[in-house]
């Protein structure tokens, strides 16, 4: 015997069983979303934290160690009519930039100095010491920049005629949002990292 359709609805409207599980799930997938949001601003305060240290410790050993860049490595004050011995004129200033995307140096700035020699141990070296910070560092992430400032002595036997600022960035760095990830959105970009020193022992 079949049940009417308008009793039929009128029972389901008013049938009460598995009303709990429903709620559950209902409140179970908005907390589940709240953890997995909370989780993610940890991780990603973490992943921006692990970034900056790793600058910072990849332009300390940079500032001891030879420079990336051959051309202002063998930066001769001498030749470049400089004479007296005195301080190094930092005007116009002279920036060179060394990418490991490309395994090359590239002047920005200042007259032009001869050489464009990439010192790959040294940007190895100092990739090493940024990943041990955070794994995901891959050579394309790390620009090496040396902008001379004025500091230095010309004809310095033992040590490039210039002590530049380095500065050790990270650029193309992403994010995963686990939360966001179940809907579709795509990692995004982290913003831009940098730390700079003085040149200490660059020979």
């Amino acid at each position: 015997m079949s049940i009417p359709a308008p009793h039929l609805l009128h029972r389901l409207v008013r049938e009460q069983r598995g009303a709990a599980a429903v709620e559950f799930g209902l409140v179970c997938l908005v907390f589940v979303s709240m953890l997995l949001a909370v989780i993610d601003m940890g991780r990603l305060a973490w992943t921006i934290n692990a970034a900056k240290a790793a600058t910072r410790e990849g332009v300390r050993l940079a500032v001891v160690s030879p420079m990336v860049s051959s051309a202002m490595a063998g930066y001769d004050g001498l030749s470049q009519g400089i004479a007296g011995g005195g301080s190094v004129p930092s005007s116009p200033p002279v920036v060179l930039s060394c990418s490991g995307a490309s395994s090359s140096c590239t002047q920005t700035s200042g007259s032009t100095i001869p050489g464009s020699g990439f010192d790959a141990t040294t940007f190895a070296a100092v990739l090493a010491k940024m990943q041990a910070y955070d794994p995901d560092i891959t050579a394309a992430n790390v620009v090496i920049t040396y902008r001379h400032v004025g500091l230095g002595k010309v004809g310095n036997p033992y040590a490039p005629d210039m002590e530049p600022l380095v500065t050790v960035s990270l650029t193309g760095m992403t994010f995963q949002s686990a939360a966001l990830q179940v809907v579709g959105v795509t990692p995004f970009a982290l913003p831009d990292m940098a730390s700079t020193l003085s040149g200490e022992s660059l020979s």
